[in-house]
């Protein structure tokens, strides 16, 4: 085998994913550990950095099993491993335990290169996750994006898209997501085209639209990513003070629709707006609520003075939003 696109990666005896590209080694990653966990309910997962693994260590992880028990084997930063497990592993990808995925993850740099293009030249497959830089590179990524999710979208839109959040493509595939969900049509009914229009209605204002896709992100339990994206709105300048107001709505937002015998009519909102908030609040009980609107008060009192690092407080609120829902009654 050669180089396989991300979303085409299988569990193989030898997985390499290299490049310096996050979001797209992530999602290989993820990909091979959902789909071994799939084929295997009592899968084994070790995970690694290279400078925290021996030579010995991989011996024992890689090792012939008597009851040939699969394991998923995990080493990240391979090439600033020392000398021996480099050279271990060269020994290693030659002829593979056929029970153990091992996936090597290479983030860019080209220390050990040999142990690279010794992998490549095994034939095991490897996913090149390289930077996409180019902004004719972003959207043709944006479009797969949209493509994967077998959703239509104007090429003005996706310019569009592009200009106003390429700098970042963890950013650009997340907004997307959120793009999809407010223009996802009533059941039963088709989807049409996403156009410029509602690109321009989710950018009329940068610090709202990042605020509301950290807010949606926490919501939702997915504590990393609203903390990359609020990494992405500190180096973009934006507002503590106007994030956390935007999150404030947000999560007003999600209790509203909480309330018994709610209605989109009834609460002002739209009908889309009303069902991905009702997603969202199906997971938080009142007393989850409470704490979130709790810690929201306490997160705009220290980024408006009562805290010497409003962002540090912001992520703070981000881990207390994800707790409060993951410790749901």
């Amino acid at each position: 085998m050669a180089e396989v696109q991300w979303h085409s990666i299988e569990p193989a005896p030898v997985v390499l994913i290299a490049g310096k590209e996050a979001l797209l080694a992530q999602r290989a990653l993820e990909r091979i550990v959902d789909l071994s966990r799939e084929r295997h309910a009592d899968l084994e997962v070790h995970r690694f950095i290279s400078t925290e693994i021996t030579k010995s260590d991989l011996l024992q992880y890689t090792a012939p099993s008597l009851f040939g028990e699969p394991r998923l084997v995990i080493i990240d930063e391979v090439t600033r491993g020392a000398e021996p497990l480099i050279n271990a592993l060269l020994e290693y990808v030659k002829s593979p335990e056929q029970d153990v995925t091992l996936v090597l993850i290479n983030r860019g740099d080209q220390r050990a290169k040999k142990l690279l293009d010794a992998v490549k030249k095994s034939g095991a497959p490897w996913v090149n996750a390289a930077e996409i830089k180019t902004p004719k590179a972003k959207m043709t990524f944006a479009m797969s994006e949209f493509s994967r999710a077998r959703r239509r979208v104007n090429s003005d839109a996706v310019k569009a898209l592009v200009d106003a959040f390429g700098t970042d493509l963890m950013e650009l595939a997340a907004v997307s997501t959120q793009l999809m969900r407010d223009t996802e049509p009533e059941s039963g009914q088709q989807a049409g085209p996403i156009a410029l229009r509602h690109v321009e209605a989710l950018t009329a204002g940068r610090a709202e639209t990042t605020g509301f896709a950290i807010a949606d992100a926490c919501l939702a339990g997915k504590e990393r990513e609203a903390l990359v994206l609020l990494r992405q709105a500190e180096l973009s300048g934006l507002s503590p003070v106007a994030i956390v107001a935007t999150i404030v709505r947000k999560t007003r937002q999600v209790a509203q629709v909480a309330i018994p015998g709610a209605t989109a009519k009834s609460v002002g909102m739209q009908d889309w707006m009303f069902r991905n908030n009702a997603q969202l609040a199906r997971h938080y009980s009142d007393r989850a609520l409470a704490s979130v609107f709790e810690s929201l008060a306490k997160t705009d009192a220290a980024v408006k003075g009562n805290d010497r690092d409003p962002m540090w407080a912001l992520q703070r609120l981000i881990v207390e939003i994800s707790r409060a829902r993951r410790g749901r009654a």
